[in-house]
């Protein structure tokens, strides 16, 4: 440090000028002065401070070990510390504070470390040590000074913390025997893991076997059913191919049989109208000779000749005319055949078209087949849809049944006997109007001494009859005056 002159502190120094044995107010953190001969200045640092140490002890259990610290400090009143330590030399200064504080931290140490086991040193750093040698060290260390303070309050140093960096066992072969028994647990330990990741590894492969098994069991069973029922499924589909089949052709024969006897009763109606018709002219021919006969047998004898060629032509012509329905006849049994002919061959080529169909769906049975897995799902729920449908149609019918019932019953309780009564007593009178309008002029013929008017005393009692039917009270019969 110069000897007079200007002095000027870093901002992490504390520069404490004095004059004639005091300390000048212009001392302070960062501050400067100049310097006479005769002052004396010093520059305390403030900054932290890192100090390291090792001590050597045996335990209380006579097994030597080696404790390295570290401990943090800073000077935090300069006013103390400069007057216990020179601080005209700074860095001496702290060489000396730093050696001074490693004796007392490896003494404390020692002392701690022989009061202690071995696991105690081990697993108790921060409590068992660290705090120890903060709760002692750190008291003498820390103080407080003023400037017009003559008298010294510790040392102006504040201990900030004190870590127990590292605690070794000395003999290797101690060391070795206390590692021992947590070596042995440590590998029961992993053999203990160890057999429980097997026993995982079974029972996970166990499970998964037995998952395994239970989905191809599962796999089987559903194949067994989808197998059932594709059979069930296809024998369905056989069993309504065939009944549309045995529909078809039951249709076709009763076509066929109607068709047929369609024939025969219109040949049968033909031949009896043309023996009716043969008969109806034979009757009228023979009736008609018979009368022109008789008128014959009235004419004079000249005109018998004449009358007897007459009948001979009208007998010839007869005859013709039989002859010529005969005809007809024949003409129509032959038109009657020849429309059999022709309905068997349609029956005939109805055969063959049924053949034809049959074949055709013995190919569509051949094609179903070979759908029946794709249509099985489809069928199911069709089958499921048309039963939803017929149980609602049959509420449906069951509603319409029950709704008609009501209306029925509304009907008969609005159509009561005393309606209908009141209704014909209503009408009575434009009845008995009816009957007394003029009807006009009347031609009435009696047969066998028959009653002319009887008709109007039946419709009379008619409408008595419906009146007392209807719950009227009406007189009884009245006697019918005969006509003379």
């Amino acid at each position: 440090m110069k000897g007079w002159g200007l002095i000027t502190a870093r901002p992490s120094e504390f520069l404490i000028h004095m004059r004639r044995g005091r300390v000048r107010e212009v001392s302070g953190q960062g501050a400067s002065c100049f310097k006479l001969p005769g002052d004396s200045v010093a520059i305390v640092p403030t900054s932290i401070q890192r100090l390291q140490f090792t001590a050597d002890q045996v335990t209380s259990e006579k097994v030597g070990v080696a404790v390295t610290g570290l401990a943090v400090y800073r000077i935090a009143d300069p006013l103390v510390a400069f007057r216990m330590l020179n601080f005209s030399y700074p860095e001496r200064a702290q060489e000396k504070l730093a050696e001074l504080l490693r004796e007392m931290f490896v003494g404390a140490a020692r002392r701690l470390v022989a009061n202690l086991s071995v696991e105690e040193c081990l697993t108790r750093r921060k409590e068992g040590i660290a705090a120890e040698l903060m709760r002692e060290i750190a008291p003498v260390l820390a103080g407080q000074g003023r400037m017009e303070d003559r008298t010294d309050k510790g040392w102006g140093v504040l201990l900030d913390t004190i870590e127990i960096q590292d605690v070794r066992v000395l003999s290797a072969s101690v060391f070795e025997h206390m590692q021992a028994r947590f070596r042995r647990e440590q590998e029961r330990q992993a053999r203990e893991a160890e057999l429980a990741k097997e026993r995982f590894v079974r029972r996970e492969e166990t499970e998964g076997e037995r998952v395994l098994n239970l989905q191809k069991l599962a796999a089987r069973e559903e194949v067994r059913q989808r197998s059932q029922a594709t059979e069930e499924q296809a024998r369905l589909e056989q069993l309504a191919v065939e009944a549309r089949l045995a529909g078809t052709q039951l249709a076709q024969e009763r076509q066929a049989q109607q068709e047929k006897t369609a024939v025969e009763r219109e040949v049968a109606l033909a031949k009896l109208a043309a023996q009716e018709e043969v008969r109806i002219q034979t009757q009228a021919s023979e009736e008609k000779a018979r009368l022109e006969g008789l008128a014959a047998k009235g004419r004079l004898a000249e005109a018998q000749l004449a009358g007897e060629r007459q009948f001979a032509l009208n007998r010839a012509q007869g005859e013709l005319e039989r002859l010529r329905l005969e005809h007809q006849a024949e003409s129509a049994k032959a038109q009657v055949e020849l429309e059999r002919l022709r309905r068997q061959q349609q029956a005939e080529a109805a055969q063959h078209e049924l053949r034809l169909a049959e074949a055709r769906q013995e190919a569509e049975q051949l094609a179903a087949r070979l759908q029946v897995l794709l249509a099985k799902q489809s069928v199911a729920e069709a089958e499921a849809s048309i039963t939803e449908l017929e149980l609602r149609r049959t509420r449906a019918q069951q509603g319409l049944e029950m709704e008609r019932a009501r209306e029925l019953r509304d009907i008969e309780n609005t159509v009561s006997p005393e309606v209908i009564q009141l209704t014909l007593a209503r009408q009575l009178p434009q009845v008995a109007a009816a009957f007394q309008q003029k009807m006009g002029e009347v031609h009435v013929t009696a047969v066998d001494g028959a009653n002319p008017f009887g008709y109007i005393a039946a419709a009379v009692e008619g409408v008595m009859g419906l009146a007392r039917s209807a719950g009227l009270k009406v007189p009884g019969n009245p006697q019918v005056m005969p006509v003379e």
